[in-house]
């Protein structure tokens, strides 16, 4: 018994070494909760260590915000990377909601700032505000998201943005949209389009009948990327994903090519006659090559980077089409902005209760 007591505890260390090591590349750092508290160990099929640890780790920092006057008065400090982590889990944790299945998305920033000392720490104090703050200022931009049926809050994503001096700012961009009823899954599909969907590139050009139509090809082809592929089944009932450790890549369209060398996101210089109205089978060639780099060839590069788990959980895409300057030259192009990170199922009797931010 004792040996398997040590075992598991060496077990827990070498998952959380991993962990440090995976997140201080992407400047994000999984916090080792300050007094750590005994959690409950009863074994729940499927719950993994590092589950475990991340439950422990959330609860942790919802119990010190719950009493943050006697926190307050021991002269806690918390460095930077902690904060992060521990912000963005927590409210992941009590208002997002991954696993549903979005018919459409909004994206939203926000940008907040924090004093540190010289040792990269923030008291206590500045923590719970900044909390606070943010979910005030998320629940703002999440009710007024332009969605007024069946909204839902997808992902919090907070990271940390520029350092001057002992200020450090803090962003937080926030996807809300709007959720389909129908809880039914549906397997992704090579061809989502078909005959009569015809849309304008990007910049917002509608179809290829009318203009004034909202919308464009690069919406409609991350709309249905997300709603295929960002949201997780629960592997059993009682569970719940949750996402954490997330961050934004930003992909301009030529970082990719195919055995041809041809882009595998649609890009062009300006000057080469590009396709500018996509039919339904323009639109099924970018989806599934977009799937290809968003799911398999960008993924790779990362990991093989040390920039991602072996297994990277995708949670949402943001395809803005453009004409623009790039490094060569101007042209049309399909800008990506994806969202990676890890994902953990966890009891749900394990996290804090799940809740409507407007409500």
């Amino acid at each position: 018994m004792k040996r398997s007591k040590i075992l598991g505890i060496s077990l827990v260390l070498l998952l959380m070494a991993g962990v440090a090591i995976y997140l201080e590349a992407c400047k994000k750092k999984i916090v080792t909760p300050i007094n750590n508290i005994a959690g409950q160990v009863d074994d729940y099929p499927g719950y993994s260590a590092e589950a475990r640890l991340v439950a422990r780790s959330i609860n942790k920092f919802k119990m010190q915000l719950d009493d943050r006057e006697s926190v307050m008065r021991s002269g806690l400090y918390m460095p930077i990377d902690s904060i992060i982590w521990n912000v963005e889990a927590l409210f992941n944790a009590e208002y997002t909601f991954p696993e549903r299945k979005y018919l459409e998305t909004v994206k939203q920033e926000l940008e907040f700032f924090v004093n540190v000392n010289e040792n990269n720490e923030a008291p206590f104090s500045v923590v719970a505000d900044l909390y606070d703050d943010i979910t005030d200022a998320v629940r703002q931009v999440y009710s007024h998201d332009g969605i007024s049926a069946d909204k839902s809050l997808k992902a919090v994503v907070v990271d940390k943005g520029d350092v001057v001096g002992n200020r450090v700012s803090i962003n937080v961009y926030v996807v809300s949209g709007k959720m389909e009823n129908n809880n039914t899954v549906k397997d992704p599909v090579d061809g989502p389009f078909g005959p009569g969907d015809c849309w304008y590139f990007g910049e917002y050009g509608g179809t290829c009948d009318d203009p004034s139509i909202f919308g464009d090809a690069a919406e409609i082809i991350e709309d249905t990327i997300n709603y295929y592929y960002s949201g997780t089944s629960v592997p059993q009932p009682g569970y719940r994903g949750l996402n954490f450790s997330m961050f934004r890549i930003a992909l301009e369209g030529s970082e990719y090519f195919d055995e041809n060398g041809e882009p595998y996101l649609y890009y062009y210089p300006a000057s080469s006659n590009p396709p500018l109205y996509l039919n339904y089978e323009w639109l099924n060639y970018y989806y599934n090559r977009e799937v290809e780099v968003l799911l398999h060839l960008l993924p790779t590069d990362l990991v093989n980077q040390n920039l991602l788990p072996v297994i990277p959980a995708f949670v949402e895409v943001d395809i803005v089409g453009l004409l623009g300057y790039t490094g060569n030259g101007s042209c049309y192009h399909h800008r990506n902005y994806v969202v990676y990170g890890h994902k953990a199922f966890i009891p749900s009797q394990e996290l804090p209760p799940l809740r409507d931010l407007l409500n």
